[in-house]
C-alpha cells in the first residue's frame, strides 16, 4: 500500500522520481559536456597536448558528472552543484591550456566566471535561493575586473568593475523577487553601488578632471536623500491604493 501511494505521488510530481532525478538535469550536463568535446576533437577550441592534462581534464569533467548526479537528489542537495562547477571549470581549463596554467591571471579570470555561472545556475534552479545571484555577481565582477584590467591598463587594482557587478547583483535581487516590497532594500543597494562604480571608473579614466568629479560627487549627496524621499512616498502611496478599501 505504502508503494502504491508513492508511485501515485512520482506519477503526481515526476521530479519527485528516480527516473527523473537521472535524467533531469544530469541530461543537459551530458549533452552540453558531449558538445564540448567534439567542438575539440574537431579543433575548433584548442587543447593541451600534453597526455597528463588530457587524463586529468577528463577525471575531472567526470568528477562533475558525479557531482551533477548527486545534486538531483532534491533538498539540501543542491549543495553539489558547486563542487560540480569547481571540477567542470578545472576540467576546461585543463584540457585547454594545462594544470600548470591555472593560476594565471586570465585563467584566473575564467576561473571566477565559471564559479559565477555555478552560482546563477543554483538560483536558476531554486529560485527561492537568492541569496546565489551576490557571489554570482562578485564571481562574474573579478572575472570583468580582471579584463577589463587588461584591455585599459589605467584601470590597474582599481575595482569599479567589480563593484558594478556587486550593485547588478543586488539589482536582480530585486527584479526577480516575488515579494519586491520586501526587498527594496537590495534596490537602493544596488543602485547606490552601480552608481559608485560608475563615478569611480570615469574617475579613474579622467582623473585629469578632478575638480569637476568633486563638484559632481557634492551634488550628487545633495540629490540623493530627495530622491529616496521620492522612492519612498511612491512606495507608501502604492501600498495605500493597493489595500483593500473597507
Amino acid at each position: 500500500m505504502e508503494e502504491l501511494k508513492k508511485k501515485i505521488m512520482a506519477d503526481k510530481n515526476p521530479q519527485d522520481s528516480f527516473l527523473f532525478w537521472k535524467t533531469g538535469f544530469v541530461g543537459i550536463v551530458l549533452v552540453l559536456c558531449g558538445i564540448f568535446f567534439l567542438l575539440m576533437n574537431f579543433r575548433i577550441i584548442p587543447e593541451s597536448g600534453d597526455l597528463n592534462n588530457r587524463v586529468l581534464g577528463v577525471l575531472l569533467f567526470i568528477t562533475g558528472i558525479v557531482f551533477t548526479f548527486f545534486q538531483g537528489g532534491g533538498g539540501g542537495l543542491f549543495w553539489f552543484l558547486i563542487p560540480a562547477g569547481v571540477s567542470f571549470t578545472v576540467g576546461i581549463i585543463t584540457l585547454i591550456v594545462g594544470i600548470d596554467q591555472l593560476f594565471s591571471i586570465v585563467n584566473l579570470g575564467f576561473f571566477c566566471l565559471g564559479l559565477a555561472v555555478t552560482f546563477l545556475l543554483i538560483f536558476l534552479l531554486r529560485k527561492t535561493a537568492w541569496w546565489a545571484l551576490l557571489p554570482a555577481g562578485a564571481l562574474a565582477g573579478i572575472c570583468a575586473w580582471i579584463m577589463l584590467a587588461l584591455v585599459q591598463p589605467a584601470i590597474g587594482f582599481h575595482p569599479p568593475a567589480l563593484i558594478f557587478f556587486v550593485g547588478l547583483s543586488f539589482l536582480s535581487v530585486y527584479f526577480f523577487s516575488v515579494q519586491k516590497h520586501k526587498m527594496r532594500f537590495a534596490l537602493f543597494t544596488g543602485l547606490i553601488i552601480v552608481t559608485a562604480a560608475m563615478l569611480y571608473y570615469f574617475i579613474v579614466i579622467f582623473y585629469v578632471f578632478t575638480l569637476f568629479w568633486a563638484i559632481l560627487l557634492v551634488a550628487a549627496g545633495i540629490v540623493f536623500p530627495f530622491a529616496i524621499l521620492f522612492f519612498e512616498k511612491r512606495a507608501k502611496r502604492h501600498e495605500y491604493f493597493e489595500k483593500p478599501q473597507a
